[in-house]
């Protein structure tokens, strides 16, 4: 079963575009499933959920998963 997240914020910063999937990633990375959970949770491969994390930290210039959960917290994508 895939968890679909609401924005906690109701949008995202307008110098950010993100695919659905890219965001749906977003939202389980900030969770303390595994890269492997999230990949099951999103019907895709580990290695999808490897380009979806290798794009957002270059897009988002962070360098850890850590990074990933402090952006979206601050963006109020996810609760802190």
């Amino acid at each position: 079963m895939t968890a679909y997240l609401p924005l906690l914020s109701g949008h995202i910063p307008t110098s950010f575009c993100f695919k659905r999937r890219e965001l749906l990633f977003l939202q389980l990375a900030c969770t303390e499933l595994t890269y492997v959970q999230i990949a099951d949770q999103m019907c895709v491969s580990p290695r999808t959920v490897d380009g979806y994390r290798e794009a957002l930290f270059d897009r988002l210039q962070v360098k850890s998963r850590v990074g990933l959960a402090m952006w979206a917290v601050r963006m109020g994508i996810v609760l802190p």
